[in-house]
């Protein structure tokens, strides 16, 4: 009998800005580069059409642990201004698969805008029940250290494409 090796993971951000701009920063992968600084290399499928259903990037990301992960990223659904998910597929390493989603809600807040970052990937191969615990806690952590650090980058995106509006 196989047993799921789930993993929850969020982040919540608040952003003064529209929510149009700070949507379009987080829903749309091709703007990573300008805020998201874990996310090392970014291609997508279509490197100018609009962002929709089935858009598909793939991405390089590098957060504090020492491992790589490579996301394989699909808009499952969107909902603008309010909602972005994707399907994922990742790779930490080289080695150990996880596929899930990772969703984004985002929701007004009078002149700011709260984001949340809800995702849940599931081992392709569970680990031994006693080590869940352990990746769960390191998973977190650098999940936490990377959303962390995207906050003000983000921010100052917004206020750029806010004033040059």
């Amino acid at each position: 009998m196989s047993r799921a090796d789930t993993y929850t993971l969020g982040y919540r951000w608040t952003i003064e800005g529209p929510i149009d701009t700070v949507f379009r920063y987080v829903s749309d992968a091709r703007t990573f580069h300008e805020w998201f600084g874990v996310f090392k290399k970014v291609v997508p499928d279509d490197p100018a059409g609009e962002v929709r259903v089935g858009s598909h990037t793939r991405c390089a990301v590098r957060a504090l642990l020492p491992y790589a992960l490579d996301w394989d990223i699909t808009v499952a659904r969107y909902e603008p201004p309010t909602l972005v998910e994707t399907t994922v597929e990742v790779t930490l390493g080289g080695r150990f698969g996880m596929h899930g989603f990772v969703r984004y809600r985002f929701e007004p807040d009078g002149s700011r805008v709260v984001v949340v970052n809800e995702q849940e990937l599931t081992g392709d191969r569970p680990l031994p029940r006693l080590l869940h615990p352990i990746a769960q806690a390191v998973f977190a952590f650098n999940h936490d250290w990377a959303m962390s650090r995207a906050a003000a980058p983000l921010q100052a995106a917004v206020r750029r494409a806010a004033s040059a509006a």
